[in-house]
Formats: structure tokens, sequence, C-alpha cells
């Protein structure tokens, strides 16, 4: 299957990384994954409307509704992993899936479909939340907002006494704060359009 991935920042790179051994990629595919800060989905999603765009976004609901506002064909899927993910634990949540006629689950386009079945080979797709019920971009966002958005938060709010604290001779430091530190670390994983992404969760 042919693919492009739009975007060149740490994930973007590392998509392409991972997935050239099981994607043709190419600058003229009809499967487009946008790698992209959601400030920026207006304007790659009006120029690429006739293509089967997938959704990457940290935030499902804002940026599949701007897609939806100029493209037939999406599909949405948050990948929960990053370059240190360890392999057995990458997972992805698939939020959304749209045909030309309707918007449903059981889209009968085989782009959509082949997508998914290789990406499957990279990442465990999840599809229902802990409650068996069908994810949507609404209700993926409600769970990030009190998860992947509650650690950016708390990161953020924590690096100020890191900070603080950078003139403190390691030895004097205590191991709660070590552990401070290393948690204030993530954010190290997270280029400014991933966090610019992850802010405009709707359940903030």
């Amino acid at each position: 299957m042919k693919l492009t991935i739009i975007g060149n920042g740490s994930f973007g790179s590392f998509l392409k990384e991972l997935l050239s051994p099981h994607f043709e990629l190419t600058d003229d595919a009809e499967s487009v994954i946008l790698a992209i800060p959601i400030s920026a989905y207006n304007s790659w999603g009006a120029q690429l409307w006739d293509k089967h765009l997938i959704n990457v976004c940290s935030t499902q609901k804002p940026s599949t509704d701007i897609l939806l506002t100029s493209a037939n064909l999406i599909t949405s899927i948050h990948p929960l992993f990053g370059r240190r993910t360890p392999e057995n634990k990458r997972n992805s949540i698939l939020t959304y899936l749209s045909s030309s006629d309707n918007d449903t689950w059981d889209s009968g386009l085989d782009c959509q479909f082949e997508f998914i079945k290789i990406f499957g080979k990279v990442s465990k797709i999840i599809d229902t939340d802990h409650e068996g019920k069908k994810f949507t971009p609404e209700s993926h966002d409600q769970l990030m907002a009190k998860t992947h958005l509650a650690a950016v938060m708390a990161a953020k709010q924590l690096q100020i006494y890191v900070e603080r604290a950078k003139d403190i001779p390691d030895e004097l430091v205590p191991n709660s704060f070590r552990l401070m530190r290393e948690f204030v670390k993530t954010l190290d994983d997270m280029p400014q359009g991933t966090i610019e992404s992850i802010m405009a969760n709707p359940y903030f």
C-alpha cells in the first residue's frame, strides 16, 4: 500500500522509520497521514480534500471536525506511543472511519481497511473502551483529558519547581525530587506541536 506522511517533526520522522518496512512511502499516495500540529489541519485538509486523510492528532474531536469540512474520506486514529515506547506497549485508539456516502464504522472502502490492517502490524488497534463501547472522537478526548492532558499539565507545573532547583547539587536532592524531575523529562518527548494538539482537548 502506498502512503504519504506529512510532517517532519519528531513523531512524523518516527512514523516514517516505523512504517517504511510495511508501506511504500511516496509523495503521491492516495492515503496521507497528517503528523502535524492541529493548527495546520485547516490548511492541509483543504489542500488534500480528495485524498484518504489519516488523522493521528492527540486530540481527535476538533481535528476530525476540521477535516470533515473539506474531505470525505477520513480515518482518525491516535497512536499512544512514541520512539521510546517498547514494541509490546504500542497501542492506538481508532475513533473514526468514514465513507463518501455516510459516516459509519462499517465503511466498505478498501484503503481504510488496508491501512488499519497494515498499521496493526506495528501497533495494537483498540476501538472499544474499558466498558466495551466503540470509541468516538468525543469519548477518546474525554479519556485523554483525564490521562494524557492531565499528565502534560502536571509535568508543565512541576517543571517550574525543577527549574527553580537546577542550581542545587545532586547529592543534596532527595529521591522524591529526583522522581519528580524524571517525570518532568517526559515533556522532552513532546515537541511543541504535540503539546499544542494535546492542549486543544475540548474537555480540558
